[in-house]
């Protein structure tokens, strides 16, 4: 397992690794349509924030709850990083997932609203884990270099969130 990334004040949980620069090719339509699924899809960054924020509201433990939220913090930091992306393609980051000329707009019944630590937190690890992968199809799909570069840069945060979460669990559970 990777080792885990926390400063030692647990004020952050951001790896010191610069993201690259937010630029794009150009206007590309179908790459925006594409990462929609990442900013507002049923595993999305939208669904992060807001399980996340839900999970540090409802739990006592203040380890659990801080690495959380400092790991939600890094989420809506994504979250902005892919509605820009999905801006400068051309599109629009309205909260949709886009499907030719059909949108579904992201809806709170995408995330679990478990309060048992234990439980969300193996949750947690498996939305990840399919975040990383979703990130990985985009970046077959989408040429644009500079993207791919900054793709690659957030599947580092979350394999960090991985590794947080797995630390959680093996220390209190």
């Amino acid at each position: 397992m990777k080792e885990a990334y926390m400063n030692e004040n647990m004020r952050s949980c951001e790896l010191p690794i610069p993201y690259p620069p937010l630029k794009t090719d150009g206007k590309n339509l179908y790459y925006a349509m594409l990462l929609t699924n990442d900013l507002a899809g049923a595993v999305s960054e939208m669904s992060a924030v807001t399980a996340y924020s839900f999970q540090h509201f409802v739990t006592y433990n203040q380890k659990i709850s801080e690495t959380i939220k400092c790991i939600s913090l890094i989420e809506i930091r994504h979250l902005g990083i892919i509605g820009k992306l999905i801006s400068n393609y051309g599109g629009n980051p309205r909260l949709a997932v886009q499907a030719g000329c059909k949108s579904t707009f992201w809806n709170a019944q995408y995330i679990s609203y478990e309060t048992n630590p234990k439980c969300y937190l193996k949750e947690n690890i498996v939305n990840e884990k399919a975040a990383i992968a979703s990130y990985n199809n985009r970046i077959s799909q989408i040429t644009d270099r500079a993207v791919q570069e900054l793709l690659k840069r957030i599947i580092l945060d979350e394999e960090n969130h991985i590794s947080l979460f797995s630390d959680l669990l093996e220390e209190f559970y």
